[in-house]
């Protein structure tokens, strides 16, 4: 790999692994804000309500605004679940949204060093299509692209490191278009994704674990956002020992 293409790809993956660091900070302080507030209004003996309307200025109103009211009662229960389950699907949204952005800026470092002869809108159109046929997959692997290895102490193909992201993606697309129930397509997706799993792993596709119950919708709860967090990490950390073993050119 060229000297300059391999620094350059190393510093970018180290700051996208910062990202995922500080992007689990924040929403932890919102699950830690939905903690306070359920105890706050569980601990208030008064009966007044809360409006989420009430203190929008007038200009700003909606011309059919409707007039939102809780309970002390049912803040607590909101906060608990309706609430906390949304800081959850938005940190998994964000945090996919993080790291498709970390690989496709890597795709695109990794195309302007080695093929230098492509214009900016070849590459452009190259990037966009990085999720469409395996494109940035099969870049990163293939021995007239960047013919990435496995990192070594990583028992791990670069196929399977990537089947367990794009489980995710599939989550996080049904999270945002299909109420967090995937479609039968992409149920049959995450099958497929599980029987290229070998055996000794295929305990952790997500299509056998309790992020998907039975009716095919999603259920997060906090461990396992903490469970995504930590393979994050490690997937960018294969990707970031992985162009560190190359040899410079």
């Amino acid at each position: 790999m060229k000297k300059e293409a391999k620094k350059k790809a190393i510093e970018h993956i180290g700051l996208g692994i910062a990202k995922i660091v500080n992007n689990y900070s924040e929403y932890a302080l919102l699950i830690n804000a939905c903690d306070l507030a359920a105890k706050r209004y569980a601990d208030k003996k008064d009966t007044s309500h809360l409006s989420t309307t009430q203190n929008i200025p007038y200009e700003l109103r909606l011309d059919n605004e409707i007039e939102v009211r809780y309970s002390n009662e049912n803040l607590v229960k909101t906060y608990k679940e309706e609430v906390l389950n949304k800081v959850l699907e938005n940190y998994l949204i964000a945090s996919i949204s993080v790291v498709d952005g970390i690989l496709e800026d890597l795709y695109e470092i990794l195309l302007k060093y080695n093929e230098p002869e492509l214009s900016d809108e070849d590459i452009g159109r190259r990037v966009n299509s990085s999720w469409r046929n395996d494109s940035l997959l099969n870049y990163l692997i293939h021995p007239d692209g960047a013919n990435l290895k496995e990192p070594k102490g990583f028992n791990m193909k670069y196929r399977e490191t990537f089947l367990r992201y794009y489980e995710l993606r599939i989550i996080r697309h049904a999270i945002i278009h299909t109420s967090s129930v995937i479609t039968e397509t992409d149920y049959s997706r995450l099958e497929k994704f599980a029987e290229e799993t070998v055996d000794e792993r295929k305990n952790i596709a997500l299509v056998n674990s309790p992020l998907i119950n039975k009716n095919k919708k999603i259920n997060l709860s906090i461990n396992s956002i903490l469970s995504i967090r930590q393979y994050l990490d490690r997937f960018l950390m294969y990707f970031y020992k992985s162009v560190a073993q190359e040899e410079e050119e």
